[in-house]
């Protein structure tokens, strides 16, 4: 386990001196739209907001037909730790909430919790306007009962 860590570590530390640092500059884009699934953000349409090191990422998805309704609402804090040309390193913290209810069983059952996570994310960026993320790290699954490695994506374009 430690080799890892040591590894891990050993690679990030090569990644910020391999690849330079851009300058802050006009041509950076604060806002983000797209699409996002994950554990612990949620899943759905996605915006983000990124002005400075410090972030933030909102995701909803709705679904609601006769038999059931189906709600995803993720909020999920961002901290960038390297920011290069096309590749940003950054750390988040990810909160879903997940409404489930059937309408058409009897009783009317409901599945309602939050899932929260903490962890590492990569974004490559591409074309200047689209960012693709993976994100991963530790999570603890409806609410607190579970306690897992958890997942997440994303695809952006920024503005």
């Amino acid at each position: 386990m430690k080799t890892r860590i040591l590894m891990s570590l050993l690679f990030l530390l090569m990644l910020v001196e391999i690849i330079p640092l851009q300058a802050q500059n006009d041509t950076e884009f604060k806002h983000a739209l797209g699409v996002a699934a994950g554990f612990t953000t949620g899943y759905g349409l996605s915006y983000r907001y990124l002005p400075t090191k410090f972030g933030a990422q909102a995701t909803f998805a709705p679904y609601v037909d006769n038999e059931r309704e189906i709600f995803s609402i993720g909020i999920t804090f961002l901290y960038t730790i390297v920011k290069a040309e096309n590749l940003n390193l950054y750390l988040y913290q990810g909160n879903q909430y997940y409404y489930n209810k059937k309408k058409l069983s009897k009783p009317v059952e409901v599945n309602k919790y939050f899932n929260n996570g903490i962890g590492i994310g990569i974004e490559f960026t591409f074309q200047k306007r689209f960012g693709f993320n993976i994100m991963g790290g530790y999570a603890g699954y409806e609410d607190f009962n579970k306690i897992n490695f958890t997942g997440e994506t994303a695809l952006f374009f920024k503005f």
